[in-house]
């Protein structure tokens, strides 16, 4: 199995070296050192988080890229443009994708994605960011799947900011166009970095920055992505808007973060187990967090509103801990994750009280993106290991119920995946899950995915095939400049 999984990374590798400006003698160069260390800083998701105006000081220049990365196009540099880019192949082999629902596919398919951004530095207080996406689908068994799969050309962002900065570090920054968003800790709105195609939306996005508080607004509706070139366009039947706030705590907190927010949505057409009607919901949350060799992280939302001529009552919490055993070898990080989000309670009702996750990261069923959090209880232990400080081997082992027998399963965009028809089974299984994270050089990276699903009642109550279990393979690689 090593084996394979090794030859399959290297003809990622050589596939993915089209899609990088290089070509084979930048892939040579990346190639060239002996037990590379990784400079800093590694390239940041979202990219436009990237600041490269220290690469004005010539001497701080240590890589090939570093000429595009920076160039300046006034006499002091305080006008300067910065290139930069992405290269993703992708191998997946489900085994009974769906539960067997979905035609079958042993010999599993390829993606690649590419991404090119320019980003050009008017002035300290304005910058222009583009962004072009090409994503792309081969042999899959029916063809790409629809939204996700494959987009072949799109603007994928491309906005203007404007800030403001005040001597005391405060500052206001306004961002209009097409942009990625992403809040938080991700349950309700972060970037689609999973799939083949990286979801954007269109509209305003400030930021303020004053007395301790860090303050996101936003008012904007997701881009609809479609397979063809240059094609895609604003999803007019959705509109996204709320507050995002966060602020560091007192020392006595012992370095933790709080976030408050509030976000709405107004979608014409939502549909759920119980059926479809327009669904304006609104979501109340709270967090509270740290990231340090004890971590923790928990989060709690209540949804209101309205769905068709019923109301919306519909609630999560999750919660995560860790801890680092920074002198143990390889330093693992135990963790432990729990998460419960409500399902309907009884469909002949107009009201509904299945949660709504929204624009959910993928991470919360792993890379497959099984199923979504709506409906759902999960309890998952953990384990991370550092073998070096470029490897990272971890796997957990989920345990999933219905909330409710009387609502269905959903997938990570709040889609119908299975519904209920009328099976009383509560618990849906459990799911391992291992991935091996590789970061090779500052440039490559390359990641292995495994998952294998026992299902449990329910499946095999609700689906004429549940069976067949579910698997899924997915080795890739990343180029980044």
């Amino acid at each position: 199995m090593v084996v394979v999984v090794f030859n399959l990374r290297i003809a990622l590798l050589t596939v993915g070296v089209a899609c990088t400006p290089f070509g084979p003698a930048g892939l040579s160069r990346a190639w060239a050192q002996t037990a590379p260390v990784i400079p800093k800083p590694l390239y940041p998701i979202p990219r436009f988080n990237e600041d490269w105006s220290h690469l004005r000081d010539a001497s701080t220049r240590d890589d090939a890229w570093d000429a595009v990365k920076f160039m300046p196009l006034s006499h002091d540099g305080s006008i300067f443009l910065s290139l930069g880019g992405e290269g993703r192949e992708t191998y997946e082999r489900f085994g009974n994708q769906n539960w067997g629902l979905s035609a079958p596919d042993p010999a599993g398919y390829w993606l690649q994605r590419c991404l090119f951004h320019a980003d050009l530095h008017v002035s300290s207080r304005v910058r222009v960011w583009g962004e072009l996406s090409s994503s792309v689908e081969a042999w899959r068994v029916g063809g790409p799947r629809p939204v996700v799969d494959e987009d072949k050309a799109a603007v994928h962002q491309a906005f203007i900011d404007v800030t403001a900065h005040a001597p005391s570090g405060n500052l206001v920054l306004i961002r209009a166009g097409r942009q990625e968003l992403a809040f938080g800790s991700g349950r309700m709105v972060a970037l689609r970095e999973g799939t083949n195609v990286p979801l954007s939306f269109d509209g305003l996005h400030t930021t303020v920055r004053a007395g301790g508080w860090l303050v996101d607004g936003v008012l904007a509706k997701p881009v609809a992505n479609k397979p063809g070139v240059f094609d895609d366009e604003t999803d007019h039947h959705f509109t996204l808007w709320g507050l995002y706030s966060a602020r560091a705590l007192p020392r006595w907190a012992k370095q933790s973060t709080a976030d408050l927010y509030y976000l709405g949505i107004d979608r014409r057409a939502g549909r759920f187990d119980q059926g479809t009607a327009r669904e304006r919901r609104h979501t109340i949350g709270a967090r509270i967090w740290r990231r340090e060799r004890w971590g923790y992280d928990a989060e709690t939302m209540y949804q209101f509103g309205e769905f068709g001529s019923g109301n919306i009552r519909a609630w999560r919490v999750a919660a995560e801990g860790s801890h680092r055993l920074t002198a143990a070898r390889w330093q693992p990080q135990l963790g432990l994750g729990f998460d419960a989000a409500s399902g309907n309670k009884n469909p002949r009702s107009p009201d509904l009280q299945t949660f709504n996750a929204l624009f959910q990261s993928g991470t919360y069923s792993g890379r497959a993106q099984i199923l979504g959090p709506a409906n759902t209880i999960r309890l998952e232990p953990s384990i991370a290991l550092s073998p070096s400080p470029r490897v990272t081997v971890s796997a957990g082992w989920g345990f999933y119920w219905r909330q409710s027998i009387n609502d269905g399963l959903y997938g990570i965009a709040g889609n119908l995946i299975v519904p209920s028809n009328g099976a009383t089974g509560r618990y849906e299984g459990s799911r391992p899950i291992a991935e091996v994270d590789w970061q090779i050089t500052r440039h490559f990276s390359a990641y292995v995915n495994y998952i294998y699903v026992f299902n449990g009642p329910f499946e095999r109550a609700s689906l004429p095939r549940s069976s067949a279990t579910l698997s899924y393979l997915s080795p890739w690689i990343v180029y980044r400049f």
